[in-house]
């Protein structure tokens, strides 16, 4: 911690270094607004696609929030063994975003939750014996063409929401586009111009503003929000628990992409809070902890948690690398989640702003994983592993009728995220001229450079000068 000259306002705070109770609750704010966020989106799409009503809607917010504040509790602060102990929080994936809309429909909200917990203890039990070879099964340049066809898939919903939501009446009215356009420009001019917290909440503030537009218009129903109680505790396994196997393997396919990513934003955290590299102890304790709090996410409804670099960000500019200002965070996340009239708020916010306020969120995402494969190192063989498994994972994507008289599990493992991580990997461990050269320990060896870490590094470049 360092102090001014004349020796009175202090400016910064290490990982383990406690702020006054005035300055932990304004820290946690800032990284609260964040993680909502990043976590919103998970719920919001997923109840959109699969067309559920405002007080299901809502009940999907209300549990990402406590759910995000618990795991982001347990990670920064600790609760026993469980958590890494340093300042990074968990929300939602964006990555089990799509999968659901393809799962619930032919396995039921039970069936969905019920795979993303296997997934979640096949993935922790794999890194905890399979740790070294996780790089070469699943190298870097494959997790770019991933993020890729994730934020493809992403940027359609968006657009979807922009256009009035798939199968509104009014899907593609001029009056739905200008709004979406409207929020898009100011989260687009906060992210530009913005400094610090204002950069990094820019969706968020784009979203307030477009919410505002339309209550003004008359566009908002806050019917159901006057209705929903103030506070109550999130309904857990509201649709059932049910472990189909077909959901289950596809589920523990696309995990794996977690898995990886979670070592980049560990890396990521550890050398802008502390300038060194994670320990083995730090990298074991977050995959862990991310593990045992994706079951418990669901059991609240949840898609699995994921490490969150987005307040990476925020930590470089203000210099507070506490990990009880994201502890505070938490805890106020956990809060919001227990009053069910603010998650019907956020269920009620119309599609085009919500469409408008995220598009650049996913097209950032699409980026980085553009950034990670031109990082590579792009060989022949490598250039034939992206063209197919990007091929195979867009084309079925865009085209998923083709796949119509297979079975489901054979369609979903080709269509989108699945199909170009299953492509990938498969033809990276078959394909000749592969470097068969075991990988160092993740930890140690800056293994860490997967998703997150090449996200997280290239926003954040210099911010610690």
């Amino acid at each position: 911690m360092s102090e001014k000259k004349m020796g009175k306002v202090k400016r910064g705070y290490g990982m383990n270094e406690l702020p006054s109770v005035p300055e932990l609750l304004a820290f946690g704010l800032q990284h609260a607004l964040i993680f909502m966020f990043s976590t919103l989106p998970a719920p919001l799409l997923i109840a959109g696609g699969l067309g559920l009503g405002t007080v299901e809607t809502a009940l999907l917010v209300a549990c990402s929030l406590f759910v995000c504040g618990v795991c982001t509790i347990i990670q920064s602060f600790g609760v026993g063994p469980l958590g890494a102990r340093i300042p990074m929080g968990f929300v939602g994936s964006f990555v089990f975003i799509s999968p659901a809309i393809l799962i619930v429909p032919q396995f039921g909200f039970g069936g969905y939750m019920g795979a993303c917990m296997v997934a979640a203890i096949v993935c922790g039990i794999a890194f905890g014996l399979f740790a070294d070879w996780l790089k070469v099964v699943f190298p870097p340049f494959v997790s770019g063409a991933v993020l890729m066809v994730l934020g493809t898939s992403l940027i359609g919903n968006a657009i979807a929401n922009a256009a009035g939501g798939s199968g509104a009446a009014d899907f593609g009215d001029p009056m739905n586009l200008a709004l979406a356009g409207i929020t898009f420009l100011v989260t687009l001019v906060l992210a530009v111009v913005g400094k610090g917290f204002v950069q990094g909440a820019a969706p968020l503030l784009g979203m307030v503003v477009g919410f505002v537009i339309c209550a003004c218009l008359g566009m908002v129903d806050f019917a159901a929000v006057g209705e929903a109680a103030w506070i109550a505790v999130p309904e857990p396994l509201h649709w059932g628990l049910s472990f189909p196997i077909e959901a289950c393997i596809i589920m523990t396919v696309i995990a794996i992409c977690g898995v990886v990513e979670i070592l980049g934003t560990t890396s990521a955290t550890m050398s802008v809070a502390e300038n060194r590299i994670a320990t083995v102890k730090e990298t074991r304790d977050t995959v862990v902890a991310q593990a045992v709090t994706s079951v418990f996410a669901g059991f609240f409804n949840v898609v699995p948690s994921i490490s969150s670099s987005a307040n990476i960000g925020l930590m470089g500019v203000t210099r507070v690398y506490s990990r009880f200002a994201v502890t505070a965070a938490g805890a106020i996340l956990l809060l919001m989640g227990l009053c069910p009239k603010l998650s019907t708020l956020f269920s009620v916010i119309p599609n085009p702003v919500f469409g408008g306020a995220v598009l650049m969120m996913f097209g950032t995402i699409l980026c980085s994983g553009m950034k990670i494969i031109m990082e590579s190192e792009l060989t022949d063989r490598t250039q034939t592993i992206l063209a197919v498994s990007l091929a195979v994972g867009i084309g079925f994507n865009a085209t998923a009728g083709a796949l119509d008289a297979f079975p489901f599990w054979v369609s979903t493992l080709l269509c989108g995220v699945p199909g170009t991580a299953v492509f990938g990997v498969l033809l990276n461990l078959l394909l000749p001229g592969r470097n068969l050269k075991k990988a160092a320990p993740a930890a140690s060896s800056g293994a860490a450079d997967g998703p997150s870490d090449e996200r997280a590094e290239g926003d954040l470049e210099g911010a610690r000068d």
